[in-house]
């Protein structure tokens, strides 16, 4: 062989440097396989979403049948339309694969070759990657496609990939492969912050597992880090910005429990068991067992008791027999549940099992912010039958829960007191609250919000900027068993069920140049007190500054024989758009609050 000796050196050394690239990959990927992280996986998983699965497989379409429940974004398809969704579908083919029986195979390889054509595969496309919700509904056609089906898809396609690749036909795996590959890159191009906490920690997991599966060094780079963010950021914020929401924290747990499972790389396992652990120290921080309520405030969740499917949750990762409330009714189990679960970590288990004896509050920095503003500080009171929970500052969304108590009674485990904001008999998203809280009293302030929607923060916004509502009302709402109502005096009424009561300190004030009128209400077991802006004519309202907007309340949640506070709150002040008042409740107790009435 002859040439040249500089090339010849030159191509052995290209060589070198390529074996020697190849081995650094190998080593990246392969980490330190198992590591100090072994967290220990439940015994026996639950079983409910095979056996729902079961009861709505549909074998003519070859995925899951039921009844739609529209959330009023995303999509047009109205609620309890029999529908065939995409992400509860796969959920089902992995637990499918997991029970092995006969005929299991065969089922879930049909939901696969279903469901992964759904998939956008257009890369010049903005939902390239990402699936719509259910088979009716393709992503065209959908009022805005939902970005995050990418990630929950994904997951489930990973843990198909992880468990069951042998029992798939090869031609099925490089399609799966191919599917989890398009949904990385659009998980990667879409990058959310990790602000988005339950997506952050779940689209992390997926790039760094798929990462791994198909040997993408720098797609394991990105997932790794990506989890790593989430771990800087909620320790420089104090905490989750999707702070107590228990949907979404059961999201997070999962979607962690899912990367331990599949992820060998030990700064992805690392970042993973920190959020697991991080998140289990917020649920049972706010865990009431006198109540088996997931105690206030919340950022996100959409019930007022805890669903089934969370008492599952919880039940089974803790070992605790988590109560259902008669009120929650059988309902799907949700899709995480596809998640090989692992045991909450045991120092946390015990609060599960009893109440702390007497009172104790606890005041939670959920998100720290440079603009002390938009600090979100919870406020959490317990009593061993009761807690009440506040924020310092949020919105009326539908899934906020600004403020929310509950206590239990002879005839009911937990009767739930809310505070509300309604428009037209629905949350009002443009609407916000203040408030103070010290032991069982709140101190609270209504304020309207810019640039916001009217059921959804961001989704509805009227491109006018201009609201038509024909009613408006702030809302202290009372639902159990045996709640009931009255008046106290002209500016005090009063909420009861059981041994407690609340007393709600109604503030004069003004919406829009009229004054707000205070009136109690009675629907079977829902009891109220409202103080009505709006119910005369329909008002057109633009919140630019113009629309006044001084409306205030305190509530007490006490033992029925206890006195209420012997002052209500100052009247409000209102100067320069800005709204104040200040409580004296004795011992001590004075506090102020102060807010913009448009912000």
């Amino acid at each position: 062989m002859h040439g040249d000796p500089g090339h010849r050196r030159s191509a052995l050394a290209a060589v070198l440097l390529s074996c020697g690239a190849l081995v650094a990959v190998a080593v990246m990927l392969s980490g330190d396989v198992e590591g100090p992280i072994r967290p220990e996986p439940v015994a026996e998983p639950p079983t409910a979403l095979v056996e729902y699965g079961d009861a709505h497989f549909d074998e003519e379409t070859g995925l899951l049948e039921v009844p739609f429940r529209n959330p009023g974004y995303h999509s047009r398809v109205p609620s309890g339309v029999a529908v065939h969704p995409t992400r509860e579908s796969l959920a089902y083919a992995v637990v499918l694969l997991d029970r092995g029986e006969p005929g299991d195979v065969e089922r879930a390889v049909g939901i696969l070759r279903t469901v992964l054509p759904l998939q956008d595969d257009d890369p010049a496309s903005p939902t390239f990657g990402v699936w719509p919700w259910l088979l009716e509904e393709p992503l065209a056609e959908m009022a805005s496609p939902d970005l995050n089906w990418a990630d929950f898809c994904a997951a489930h396609l990973l843990q198909i990939l992880h468990d069951h690749d042998d029992a798939l036909p090869d031609d099925l795996v490089s399609e799966v492969e191919a599917a989890v590959r398009r949904a990385a890159v659009a998980i990667r191009r879409r990058d959310v912050g990790p602000a988005y906490t339950n997506v952050a920690v779940l689209g992390g997991g997926v790039c760094a597992a798929a990462g791994e599966r198909l040997r993408d060094a720098s797609l394991l780079r990105y997932g790794r880090r990506r989890l790593q963010r989430v771990v800087e950021f909620t320790e420089d914020r104090g905490g989750f910005v999707e702070y107590n929401s228990p949907p979404y924290l059961q999201v997070v747990v999962a979607a962690c429990e899912r990367t331990l499972h599949l992820a060998r790389d030990h700064g992805t396992r690392r970042a993973a068991e920190w959020l697991r652990r991080r998140a289990w120290q917020s649920i049972a921080g706010h865990f009431h067992p006198g109540t088996q309520q997931w105690a206030g405030p919340h950022a996100r969740t959409s019930r007022d008791r805890l669903r089934i499917s969370s008492t599952r949750f919880l039940s089974s990762r803790t070992g605790v027999d988590v109560a259902t409330h008669p009120t929650m009714t059988d309902e799907p189990p949700r899709e995480l549940e596809a998640a090989r679960p692992l045991r909450c970590p045991p120092e946390f288990v015990d609060r599960f099992r009893r109440s702390t004896p007497g009172e104790r509050t606890t005041r939670t920095t959920f998100v720290r912010a440079r603009d002390a503003r938009n600090t979100r500080i919870g406020t959490t009171w317990f009593s061993e039958d009761a807690c009440l929970g506040s924020v310092n500052r949020s919105s009326f969304w539908t899934q906020r829960k600004p403020v929310i108590g509950s206590w239990r009674t002879e005839r009911d485990p937990a009767v739930v007191l809310r505070v509300r904001c309604l428009a037209d008999g629905r949350d009002f998203a443009s609407a916000g609250l203040v408030t103070t809280q010290r032991g069982p009293r709140v101190l609270g302030l209504l304020q309207l919000r810019r640039g916001r929607g009217r059921w959804h923060p961001s989704q509805d916004r009227p491109p006018s900027g201009e609201f038509v509502l024909d009613d408006l009302r702030l809302r202290v709402e009372l639902r159990g068993v045996g709640a009931t109502a009255g008046r106290l005096g002209e500016d005090r009424l009063e909420l009861r069920a059981g041994s407690r009561r609340v007393v709600v300190h109604a503030l004069a004030g003004r919406f829009d140049g009229r004054p707000v009128r205070w009136e109690l209400g009675q629907e079977g077991n829902h009891v109220f007190v409202d103080g009505v802006c709006i119910d005369e004519r329909p008002r057109r309202l633009r919140f630019d500054g113009s629309t006044e907007c001084s409306v205030g309340f305190a509530l007490e949640l006490l033992d029925r024989n206890r006195p209420a506070a012997d002052r209500s709150p100052s009247p409000l002040v209102v100067e320069k758009g800005v709204v104040s008042t200040s409580w004296n409740t004795g011992r001590g107790g004075r506090t102020t609050l102060t807010t913009r009435m448009i912000d």
